[in-house]
């Protein structure tokens, strides 16, 4: 029977800080089979203690199903601000649930929610938080294109967009962002049709070379930290 001690451990396996793998943290637990490892953290989303519900969403993080993704939303769903933020960031494999996207919206929509909270639910939303992705699911394309009628939520969904690859769904808004009557959100939009995206510096900081190229020959894009590369990779450097 699972424990929560074993969900620890397969925590460890899933942190990129620590030596210990996926696999062998999997194998130190058993090898459960994931539906069961799905409704025992599912079940110990009503635990009290929020720690432990946080706990349970850093493993349902890497699994898929619908049943994890009930269990992502309770998360979502939490009176605890912690949980939820938490939860946001377990959301990346359930972008096609609908009921998971539209309570991301509502998160986004909420002022009564920390402004960092809002900020990332809107983040998750438009551009999965700079992680690479496919395309934007269908429950995400309609729920930005709602968004992105209020003033408040246009650069960040289209910033968001500007850092994904440039598949179907995410290039129909990113044209829709290039036909703006602002002047900042066409360049900007246009500048990611047209052969570029944006990349946090962060991303680059295990390749200290290619790191500190960037920052010397590319463009800022945003801040101190976002800047513009070309969508096939940075060109292979000329050896004397």
């Amino acid at each position: 029977m699972l424990t929560s001690d074993d969900i620890r451990i397969l925590r460890r396996g899933y942190s990129a800080c620590d030596a210990l793998s996926p696999a062998e943290a999997w194998r130190q637990i058993g090898q459960p089979e994931p539906a069961a490892l799905v409704a025992f953290c599912r079940a110990q989303m009503a635990h009290p203690d929020r720690n432990q519900r946080v706990l349970m969403l850093r493993a349902l993080a890497h699994q898929q199903g619908a049943e994890a993704a009930a269990a992502v939303l309770a998360g979502l769903r939490d009176e605890a601000r912690r949980v939820i933020a938490v939860a946001i960031q377990a959301c990346p494999n359930f972008l096609a649930d609908e009921a998971i996207v539209a309570r991301l919206e509502a998160i986004t929509r909420d002022c009564r929610q920390k402004r960092k909270l809002r900020r990332r639910a809107l983040s998750m939303l438009a551009g999965h938080e700079g992680r690479a992705q496919g395309d934007l699911s269908p429950a995400q394309f309609a729920a930005l294109r709602r968004l992105r009628l209020d003033e408040a939520y246009r650069f960040p969904i289209l910033f968001g967009l500007a850092r994904l690859p440039l598949k179907p769904r995410t290039e129909a808004l990113l044209r829709e962002f290039a036909a703006s009557a602002d002047a900042a959100e066409r360049a900007l939009a246009s500048r990611a049709l047209g052969g570029e995206r944006v990349i946090h510096i962060d991303a680059y900081a295990k390749d200290a070379a290619l790191h500190a190229r960037i920052m010397a020959t590319c463009e800022r894009a945003h801040g101190r930290m976002f800047y513009w590369i070309p969508r096939q990779g940075l060109p292979a450097l000329t050896l004397p």
